[in-house]
């Protein structure tokens, strides 16, 4: 199978990504002009953000499996992360980078501050299935409304990875977080 210059890697999209995709160009929401752009890796920086297609009918579940994860955390379910909303629909998400230490608190308002929003769980996972490769270079904390255990911290969705393998985990949502980390930010019409 040959590279996409959108991954740099083989690209072996899951039937229910080309069903997606499919139904997307016959509503006319992804034009053979985006598409190609798409393609060609063009239409894709860390400037205007990256636009993923989301299906809200899928279950957290669907979402994890069609991410291909070498690990994903087995809490990652629609239990702890309910989202009612239903249909498809284009996300763009940015990924906001700090330079400092900062805490959760902080964070939100730098991502508030630039006019953005915080992901919710299905649009966070649509950007780890569209875009594998991001969570290698960088690990990416999806800072949507956090899974409140009784008797643990309360934890939110990341995408981390390395060069053989992607992970998907749950990780405290407050304390302090360090440059390395970037936070996906949804931004809206």
């Amino acid at each position: 199978m040959s590279k996409s210059p959108a991954t740099d890697r083989a690209s072996n999209p899951t039937s229910a990504q080309l069903i997606e995709l499919f139904s997307q160009i016959e509503s006319g929401r992804v034009t053979k002009e985006k598409l190609q752009s798409f393609i060609r890796g063009r239409d894709q920086d860390a400037a205007s953000g990256y636009t993923v297609p989301v299906n809200y009918d899928l279950t957290v579940e669907q979402l994890v499996r069609d991410g291909l994860y070498d690990w994903a955390d087995d809490n990652t379910t629609s239990a702890p992360f309910p989202l009612g909303k239903k249909g498809k629909e284009f996300a763009t998400i940015e990924l906001v980078t700090i330079d400092r230490l900062l805490t959760t608190e902080a964070v939100l308002d730098l991502i508030a501050d630039r006019g953005l929003y915080r992901p919710n769980i299905k649009e966070g996972l649509s950007l780890g299935i569209w875009y594998p490769d991001l969570q290698r270079e960088s690990q990416i904390a999806i800072l949507y409304e956090p899974w409140r255990l009784p008797v643990s911290h309360p934890r939110v969705p990341c995408l981390r990875g390395n060069a053989s393998s992607r992970y998907l985990g749950l990780l405290w949502f407050a304390g302090v977080w360090d440059p390395d980390w970037r936070f996906a930010a949804v931004r809206r019409a």
